[in-house]
C-alpha cells in the first residue's frame, strides 16, 4: 500500500490543503493549482450528492443519547471509497465538516486507511486549529503542518511496506 496524494477539503468545499507524497511507482502527475481546486471541488460535490441518496437518519439510541437529534457519525453518509485499477480514493468526513482525502494505490482497503485518516485528523487538530495566525476556511500555510503530514504519510507507507516484505519473507520460507 501507497499514500499518493492528500486532500483537506472545508465543509463550505474549498480546498484548504493538497499534497502529494513522493511514492515510488506514483500514477499522479504534479498538476497546477487550478486542476487541484477543481479536483477537490468535484470529489466534494460527488461526496454531497451520493449522501444525497440515501439520507442517514439517526436511530432510536442515537437520538435518546444525543439531545439534539443531530448524527454524530458524519461519515456514515456520502461518498467513502472510489476504486479504480491504479489508484483508490478515500474520503473521511469528520463530525465538524472537514473532509480528509487519500489517493492510495489500488491494493488499498478502507480499513487499513482509517487510522491514517484519524492521525490526519489529529494533526490538523493539533497544527492548524490551534494556531493563532490561522483563519477558519483559509489554505493552509503552516511549515510545520505540512512537514509533520509528509512525516507521517512516509512513515505509515515504509511501515505497511515492511510488514508486507515480512509476510512475503515468511510466506516464502514456508514453502
Amino acid at each position: 500500500m501507497q499514500i499518493y496524494s492528500l486532500y483537506l477539503i472545508s465543509r463550505s468545499g474549498s480546498l484548504l490543503y493538497q499534497r502529494d507524497i513522493d511514492s515510488f511507482g506514483s500514477p499522479i502527475t504534479e498538476q497546477n493549482s487550478n486542476d487541484y481546486l477543481v479536483i477537490a471541488s468535484n470529489l466534494h460535490g460527488m461526496h454531497a450528492i451520493a449522501s444525497k441518496f440515501k439520507p442517514n437518519l439517526p436511530t432510536k439510541e442515537e437520538t435518546n443519547s444525543n439531545k439534539s437529534g443531530i448524527n454524530m457519525n458524519s461519515n456514515k453518509t456520502g461518498l467513502r471509497c472510489i476504486k479504480t485499477d491504479t489508484f483508490n480514493i478515500f474520503l473521511h468526513q469528520t463530525v465538524t465538516g472537514l473532509k480528509i482525502i487519500l489517493i492510495t494505490s489500488s491494493d488499498t482497503i478502507e480499513s487499513e486507511i482509517s487510522s491514517l485518516q484519524n492521525e490526519i485528523y489529529r494533526l490538523y487538530s493539533d497544527y492548524v486549529m490551534k494556531s493563532p495566525f490561522y483563519n477558519l476556511e483559509m489554505p493552509i500555510r503552516i511549515k510545520w503542518f505540512d512537514e509533520v503530514i509528509i512525516n507521517t504519510t512516509k512513515k505509515y507507507n515504509i511501515r505497511v511496506n515492511i510488514n508486507t516484505n515480512n509476510t512475503n519473507k515468511i510466506s516464502t520460507s514456508a514453502k
